[in-house]
């Protein structure tokens, strides 16, 4: 179980990020009757409107990652366990939107560590949080396709050794 913990906590640091960013989200929604009014005193409708919309598109991403986040971690136990798992196609949406989520960061991080090379500094170092999440972000793609791999590698149907045709011929005989 440690071992799984071991190598499963980036998940559990950018799920609790997500949490807390959309907790930040909601507030910032909430306070926005305390918010500078026009002079007529009405808040503009538009922007309550468009700052609750985010607040549900942010909601459904951290259901959807949550969602593929637990997928992981149960092919991480499975794999664990030695036990079978099988693909179905809740399972797969959520692998697939774990991928979705950390496949760009690996782009991002490409092209940083590109211009790092040629000079440019595109690291920000003075909001720690971003920078963890930044550094975790490529994690969870790199997990997947690990835990895919094993997966597949240990399910595959072993194949027996090849018979050689004259010793087929004897044990006919």
């Amino acid at each position: 179980m440690l071992k799984r913990l071991l190598a499963v906590w980036p998940l559990w640091i950018l799920w609790l990020d997500l949490l807390y960013g959309f907790f930040l989200n909601m507030g910032k929604s909430l306070s926005m009757g305390r918010a500078i009014s026009p002079k007529s005193g009405l808040p503009l409708s538009p922007d309550i409107a468009f700052s609750w919309l985010q607040v549900l598109a942010n909601g459904g991403m951290i259901v959807a990652i949550s969602f593929g986040f637990l997928t992981v971690l149960q092919l991480s136990r499975a794999i664990q366990e030695n036990t079978a798992w099988a693909f179905s196609p809740g399972r797969l949406v959520g692998l697939v939107a774990v991928l979705a989520f950390s496949l760009p960061a690996w782009w991002q991080w490409g092209w940083a560590l590109w211009d790092l090379l040629h000079g440019h500094w595109v690291v920000d170092i003075h909001n720690i949080r971003y920078l963890v999440v930044a550094l975790l972000m490529p994690y969870p793609a790199w997990l997947t396709i690990k835990l895919l791999c094993r997966n597949y590698t240990r399910t595959k149907p072993q194949s027996s050794e090849p018979v050689i045709a004259s010793e087929e011929v004897n044990r006919v005989e």
